[in-house]
C-alpha cells in the first residue's frame, strides 16, 4: 500500500534497527556479494552501481546500468542473461535460506516510489530496502527529520514557565538566560534574555521568549508537513523471500533487489503502484 504514515515507531521515533546488519544478516550478504565472478558480479554492479568494496574506498554512489540484470529476469531472456540469472540463483542459495529461518516466507520492505517503466512496460528488477529510513532519503527525507518531533502547546507552557521561575531554560539545544536589562515595553517580555548554544557561545538576545517559542513550532510543523508528503512516495510490502534476487550492503543501502513479477506481492506497475 502507498502510506502517509509508515508507522510512527518505525519512521519517526525508533529510528528503526532494521539495516541489513542490524537483521543480523550483513556477513553472509557481503560474502555473497564478494564471491561474484565474470558475467554475474558484471551484472550486479551494473545495477547497483558500485563494486562490492565501496564502503572501503569511500563511493557510495554510482551509475546504475540496469540492462544485463533486466535481461536476465525477462520473460524471454539471453543466453548471457540465462547464465547471469543461474549464476545468481546459485550463489545466492545460502542467504535465503539464512532468510526463511530467521523470518519465515516473508519479510517486510520499503522502496521510495515514483514511475519506473517506459514505452517498454513495467521493470523486471527493483531495488528495495529492509531500512526505511533509506527509502525515505531516496524519497527526498533528510534521516534526520525522521527523528524530530512536533512541537506542542505544552512544551511551550512548560518552557516558558521554567523560565518565568527560574529565570533561564534548556529549549530545542539551546539555553536562554534572562538578563537584568528591562525591555520597558508592555507587550514584551519585562526584561531581555540571552541566546547560547550548546559550547556555551552567546548567539543573539531576545525580548518575547513564547513569541520565539511560537515561531519554531510553526516552523517545526511546516517541516514536517513537507517531510511527510515526501513520505507518501514510500511504499512498504510483505515480499516473499523466493522473489529477492539479491542483498546487497555495499553502499550502507541495506539493498534487496526483487524480480518484479505481476501478480506476486510486491510487483510495481509502470506507473508505480503496487499491483
Amino acid at each position: 500500500m502507498r502510506i502517509t504514515d509508515l508507522n510512527p515507531r518505525i519512521l519517526r521515533e525508533s529510528f528503526s534497527n532494521i539495516s541489513v546488519e542490524q537483521l543480523g544478516i550483513k556477513n553472509l550478504v557481503d560474502q555473497a556479494d564478494s564471491s561474484l565472478t565474470g558475467e554475474a558480479a558484471d551484472a550486479l554492479e551494473g545495477f547497483v552501481g558500485v563494486p562490492p568494496d565501496a564502503q572501503n574506498k569511500g563511493m557510495w554512489g554510482g551509475i546504475m546500468k540496469s540492462a544485463q540484470l533486466e535481461d536476465a529476469y525477462s520473460p524471454q531472456p539471453s543466453e548471457r542473461g540465462q547464465r547471469i540469472r543461474a549464476s545468481l540463483e546459485q550463489s545466492f542459495r545460502p542467504v535465503q535460506a539464512a532468510l526463511r529461518r530467521k523470518f519465515g516466507d516473508t519479510i517486510r520492505l520499503y522502496r521510495a516510489q515514483t514511475s519506473v517503466g517506459d514505452k517498454g512496460g513495467p521493470r523486471h528488477t527493483l531495488s528495495w530496502t529492509s531500512d526505511p529510513r533509506v527509502a525515505a532519503w531516496f524519497a527526498g527525507v533528510d534521516p534526520r527529520l525522521m527523528k524530530v518531533k512536533p512541537i506542542t502547546d505544552q512544551a511551550i507552557q512548560q518552557a516558558v514557565q521554567e523560565y518565568n521561575q527560574k529565570g533561564k531554560v534548556t529549549w530545542r539545544g539551546k539555553r536562554y538566560v534572562r538578563t537584568d536589562e528591562p525591555t520597558n515595553d508592555p507587550d514584551l517580555d519585562p526584561y531581555y534574555y540571552h541566546i547560547f548554544d550548546q559550547d556555551g557561545d552567546m548567539i543573539t538576545d531576545g525580548d518575547d521568549l513564547e513569541e520565539q517559542f511560537r515561531e519554531d513550532q510553526t516552523w517545526i510543523t511546516e517541516l514536517l508537513q513537507k517531510r511527510d508528503r515526501k513520505l507518501e512516495k514510500v511504499l512498504q510490502a510483505d515480499i516473499p523471500v523466493d522473489s529477492i534476487i539479491w542483498i546487497t550492503d555495499r553502499a550502507g543501502q541495506s539493498e534487496f533487489i526483487l524480480h518484479n513479477q505481476p501478480g506476486r506481492p510486491g510487483f510495481v506497475t509502470s506507473l508505480g503502484q503496487l499491483g
